[in-house]
């Protein structure tokens, strides 16, 4: 069982600038909670917090009721697929795939036929194995974003996070991401934290979303329950109003094209 807790957590910078204020928050095992917000929300300190890269001013975060506070990044058994792809691009993607595996010391040091049986895993689920030796620029930013998350997969990490993933790929790429992730989480069961500022990604995504505003949790609940029942203006101003104004502009859009075809 992989739960995590935030306790009371709160970041205050040196400025007096408080990212995250006084965060109590459950995520459960095997959940798939997306972190929403607006820029400047606090939902990429958050996220940043539990990896162990920034530090926690005040209250506890916990894994399966463990305090880590001051473990190092490290030792607190975490993947993590960052906006950019960060693949080193002299390495075959292979190599990209078995780097961290190969870095990997003590106990968690593994031998070559283990490492070599945990890429092939995860370039068969992620569609990955005729391009093994081929280097990051000979692949579509789907691929490398695939080779992103392969490599945080193969640690076999306690606690998945992803921190807008997707949001240097286009439109489509996005749609066929977002329902691969899912998928893949659905197969995996993979405790899963995940970040994003795109109110249609969260609600496609999410077993639960946690909306921030100013640092601070506004909601977190169901998707559907969230859309429904709003606890505030601003839930309902961000999330709410802001899909029905899409969906009444694709209403809008698919009217006048079937009054063209007429």
């Amino acid at each position: 069982m992989v739960s995590v807790n935030y306790n009371t957590v709160s970041k205050k910078y040196d400025d007096g600038f408080v990212a995250v204020n006084g965060l109590d928050l459950e995520v459960k095992d095997g959940e798939f909670l997306v972190l929403l917000g607006p820029s400047g929300c606090g939902k990429s300190t958050t996220l940043r917090m539990l990896a162990g890269l920034e530090e926690v001013t005040n209250g506890e975060i916990q894994i399966d009721g463990v305090t880590i506070n001051h473990l190092p990044p490290g030792a607190r058994g975490l993947g993590m697929v960052f906006q950019s792809y960060a693949l080193y691009p002299h390495m075959t993607i292979a190599d990209n795939l078995s780097f961290g595996l190969r870095m990997a010391k003590g106990d968690a040091k593994l031998t070559g036929d283990e490492i070599k049986q945990r890429i092939q895993e995860a370039a068969e689920m992620l569609d990955l194995v005729e391009h093994l030796d081929k280097k990051p620029k000979e692949l579509s930013g789907g691929q490398r974003q695939r080779v992103a998350l392969g490599r945080a997969l193969v640690r076999r990490p306690k606690v998945l996070l992803m921190d807008e993933p997707l949001s240097n790929l286009d439109a489509e790429l996005r749609h066929q991401m977002r329902n691969e992730i899912r998928k893949l989480h659905d197969e995996l069961g993979t405790t899963t934290i995940y970040v994003t500022h795109d109110q249609i990604e969260a609600m496609t995504l999410a077993d639960r979303i946690a909306i921030l505003d100013k640092g601070v949790l506004q909601q977190h609940d169901e998707p559907l329950n969230t859309y429904h029942n709003p606890a505030n203006d601003f839930v309902k101003s961000f999330l709410c109003d802001h899909i029905d104004d899409l969906v009444n502009t694709a209403n809008n859009l698919f009217k006048k094209d079937h009054e063209v075809t007429k």
